[in-house]
């Protein structure tokens, strides 16, 4: 992994996240000079992606459909990276994510291809997403089901994934899921350890669309989404496959160590408190005591795939290795990106396309 910032991880791998998700070099090169005078100044980091924000917006004036739309989308996604790392209490995370909201709405509008926005139901209240049919096809057809990790969203989602599995055939649902985007941010749904319910509510809904075959529904978490991956694998019998972009064996364990010294992190401590709904660290470590899935993996039966960085700072490389020995399905597939066939870093930022790719091709084939 290349770090754009000399010993600072998580500057150097959230500018990665964002290339990612489509940011252009030359923009990022605007702001690197001022950047690199003020490393570990988390107000400078906000205000460089910010003023980035601004020029996109800007740049899409007067502009309309596809090139309205990818304007648009930058913008969206450097007013993303721009509150990265604001403290929750700051009422300028907030206001930053609303800017995410109004700045996506606008370039979806413009959008050459369909993405709706919709509702799924939940529990009492909502689960905010994004549904994208597959592209050129009719009739019923296979579905994916896309989780967040610690600190992205449905949104940051849409733009790694693009219309990637859609041209494949595969409809989407982008989903914010408790301890995610507008369903942390805006409904205080903290995190839980029982994925298979906030999965189950996104398969509930999909049964409702004509655009869904019933018995081709798969999902893909990235990052701390691996687990959520697993646990909904576990647990919710109608998911056909699975993909942890990302693994995670013990999350309270990656926690415990990182706070040990012992492993990086790509956000703040904070963070951590801000999905558990929990005021201290050590309460938010509690609270994610039961992500492992030592005591549920022999209840994984579908295809299932994990897809891990060979220098990840994150997660080691021994948790995938426990995960894919753990898990019963006779049909598995542990892949390591290791920077020639994919970007060696966690969940391959570092190289995003050759496993966005993999993961796209690996679930068209599973749901076919």
């Amino acid at each position: 992994m290349h770090f754009f910032f000399p010993d600072n991880y998580r500057w150097s791998y959230n500018t990665l996240l964002a290339f990612s998700a489509g940011a252009e070099i030359g923009d990022f090169g605007t702001i690197l000079p001022e950047l690199s005078k003020n490393v570990g100044d988390d107000e400078a980091w906000r205000d460089g992606w910010l003023a980035l924000a601004h020029v996109l917006e800007a740049r899409a004036q007067g502009k309309t459909g596809i090139t309205r739309s990818e304007d648009m989308f930058l913008a969206s996604l450097y007013h993303t990276i721009s509150e990265h790392f604001i403290n929750p209490n700051d009422p300028r995370r907030l206001e930053g994510y609303h800017e995410v909201l109004r700045c996506f709405e606008q370039a979806r509008a413009a959008a050459p291809f369909k993405m709706e926005r919709v509702l799924v139901p939940f529990e009492g209240t909502t689960l905010p997403a994004y549904f994208m049919p597959a592209i050129g096809r009719t009739g019923p057809r296979p579905t994916s089901i896309f989780v967040c990790g610690l600190d992205t969203t449905k949104e940051l989602w849409f733009l790694r994934a693009r219309e990637q599995f859609a041209l494949r055939g595969v409809n989407c649902l982008f989903l914010d899921t408790p301890g995610v985007g507008e369903a942390l941010r805006l409904q205080k749904l903290y995190t839980r350890h029982d994925y298979e319910r906030p999965v189950g509510a996104a398969i509930d809904y999909l049964l409702t669309r004509p655009e869904v075959d019933a018995a081709r529904i798969g999902l893909v978490g990235s990052s701390l989404g691996g687990y959520y991956a697993a646990r909904a694998a576990a647990f919710e019998p109608r998911l056909r496959a699975t993909i942890a972009w990302g693994a995670i064996y013990d999350y309270h364990r990656v926690w415990v160590q990182r706070m040990a010294g012992n492993g990086a992190s790509a956000a703040p401590t904070f963070q951590l408190m801000f999905i558990t709904g929990k005021s201290t660290m050590e309460a938010a470590i509690e609270h994610v005591s039961q992500f492992k899935i030592a005591g549920f993996a022999d209840r994984i039966t579908q295809p299932f795939l994990i897809m891990h960085g060979a220098e990840d700072l994150q997660v080691p490389l021994s948790d995938a290795q426990s995960m894919y020995e753990s898990v019963a399905s006779e049909d598995k597939e542990l892949v390591i990106f290791d920077g020639k066939n994919g970007g060696a870093a966690h969940t391959q930022f570092d190289n995003h396309r050759p496993a966005l790719h993999y993961a796209a091709d690996w679930m068209q084939q599973k749901l076919a």
